[in-house]
């Protein structure tokens, strides 16, 4: 069994690189910095697979130009790993605070997916900061790994499988909305997300690099992303959805 693990970085961000780095080189886990896609600054229109006339339909909103350079980021890390010959890939992000028990959970937790390959699956959550909708499938240390019908919101650390990695390339490839909610819409309908819980991966305090453009404006992040009248009823009704498809799921997966 292979692991990749990829730290998602953004040139310049030097202080939440080393805050990272000390953490895992502490607990001696191999990873690799991946060159996060700085997207602020750019006009929308320069992002080629991006789709705003779509994202206002379903978000109400633009994207911020900083959210689709994250949402890059992630799509270039799955596509990378799809091209190693690893079995699964960890992607951390650098404003993370990892779990005391962070190695050895991971390596029992792959270690019982590797053998329990009957188990389909495409992504784990491991810094869900809620947990709705589950159902248990082991305990791990005091951790529990579950099906996670309704996907957390939150990409600060996920597990990849090749067969998710694969899928989420082919689906994921035009850009319409940020890079969790597209995980949590995806993973609701399929019933293929798994959680881990309690977290493994916890945010830190520092700032935001998606909302730094706000800051440095000084203005509302709602300003920003510049909404119109149907923002609130469209997210009220994508999250409806999605709960309604992970109900239906977790009783049909009983």
């Amino acid at each position: 069994m292979k692991i990749q693990t990829y730290l998602i970085n953004l040139d310049g961000s030097n202080g939440r690189l080393e805050s990272a780095k000390q953490q895992l080189d502490s607990i001696d886990w191999s990873f690799e910095r991946f060159p996060a896609f700085d997207g602020r600054g750019k006009p929308l229109s320069s992002f080629e697979d991006y789709d705003d006339q779509q994202a206002r339909q379903t978000l109400g909103r633009s994207l911020l130009n900083s959210e689709i350079g994250c949402y890059l980021s992630h799509y270039h890390c799955v596509s990378a790993f799809l091209e190693s010959d690893a079995d699964y890939l960890i992607v951390l992000e650098d404003d993370m605070q990892l779990s005391d028990d962070f190695k050895s959970v991971i390596i029992q937790l792959l270690d019982f997916l590797y053998a329990n390959k009957n188990l389909e699956w495409h992504l784990i959550n491991i810094a869900a900061n809620k947990r709705k909708l589950a159902k248990d499938i082991t305990q791990i240390n005091n951790h529990t790994l579950w099906h996670a019908y309704y996907f957390p919101i939150l990409g600060l650390g996920l597990i990849w499988s090749r067969k998710g990695a694969a899928e989420f390339i082919e689906k994921g490839k035009t850009i319409t909305m940020p890079v969790d909610v597209f995980f949590q819409n995806w993973l609701s309908q399929s019933a293929k997300g798994l959680g881990v819980w309690p977290a493994l991966v916890k945010p830190t305090d520092m700032d935001s690099d998606i909302w730094s453009e706000a800051k440095a404006k000084n203005i509302q992040r709602k300003e920003l992303e510049n909404r119109d009248w149907s923002y609130s009823l469209k997210k009220k009704k994508r999250i409806l959805h999605n709960k309604s498809i992970a109900i239906k799921n977790s009783y049909s997966h009983k």
